[in-house]
């Protein structure tokens, strides 16, 4: 009989989306397995993007709705200036912390536009130290986000966020 061997998981992961941190990502990485990494940018919340209108998804995502939006605002802004230190933007910053997370991780960048492409490609070129990866993440706390990444409903469905509330 022929085995399976597994080589990737695909699960979200970003500044703000560090679940699989503590106890998923050491399992992949005894394992052997790679992580492609989506939602780098959580939904466009690390770039700066808004909701266009009710017909934008991204309206019914508590992450970006009310007071949430308002608070998250500010984590935006501190990347954004650690980014500007760069001469980077903070999409491209928020890539290059996930790029530089391990060479076992890539991550997947949704772009609509071509400038969007680029600006995310730009992100290769950027360089962070151990003390700046650091800073960045003081700055930007995965434990600060205001809202979760999705409605009840469907945080309830996920398998990385079970495994993170049994493990508490």
């Amino acid at each position: 009989m022929q085995s399976i061997r597994f080589v990737d998981l695909q699960i979200e992961y970003s500044l703000v989306s560090r679940g699989i941190e503590a106890n998923i990502l050491p399992v992949l990485r005894e394992l052997k397995i790679g992580v492609t990494a989506y939602g780098v940018l959580s939904r466009g919340l690390l770039s700066g993007s808004k909701p266009t209108g009710a017909n934008d998804f991204r309206a019914h995502l508590p992450r970006f709705t009310g007071e949430n939006l308002k608070r998250n605002e500010h984590s935006v802004e501190m990347l954004g200036r650690i980014a500007a230190e760069h001469k980077a933007t903070p999409s491209q910053l928020a890539i290059a912390w996930v790029l530089h997370q391990g060479k076992d991780i890539v991550p997947l960048v949704g772009a609509r536009t071509r400038n969007q492409l680029s600006e995310a490609i730009a992100a290769l070129n950027v360089k962070l130290s151990q003390e700046e990866l650091r800073r960045i993440a003081e700055a930007v706390p995965a434990d600060r986000v205001a809202g979760s990444r999705y409605d009840e409903g469907q945080m309830a469905m996920l398998d990385s966020e079970r495994a993170a509330k049994t493990a508490a």
